[in-house]
């Protein structure tokens, strides 16, 4: 997640962390359900800033300033 424009999520084989923990994926299960809004920054782990709205979520990274956004219905 290095860019500031919104992206969509990346797919679950190219996480190196856990959406809802921050863990090494290695370490954890995947420990969130599949429509809460990421916690975590699934590529350097650290804690994401979350805006969750009617339709969906944005969320945006403390770390690599990386957007995300998601609407409700989104795959993990």
């Amino acid at each position: 997640m290095t860019s500031s424009a919104p992206s969509t999520l990346p797919a679950p084989a190219t996480w190196r962390h856990c959406s809802g923990c921050g863990a090494p994926v290695e370490e954890c299960p995947g420990c969130s359900g599949a429509y809460e809004p990421w916690r975590f920054c699934v590529d350097c782990g650290r804690r994401l800033t979350v805006q969750v709205t009617p339709t969906g979520w944005r969320a945006r990274c403390r770390g690599c300033r990386g957007v995300l956004q998601a609407s409700h219905g989104a795959a993990r």
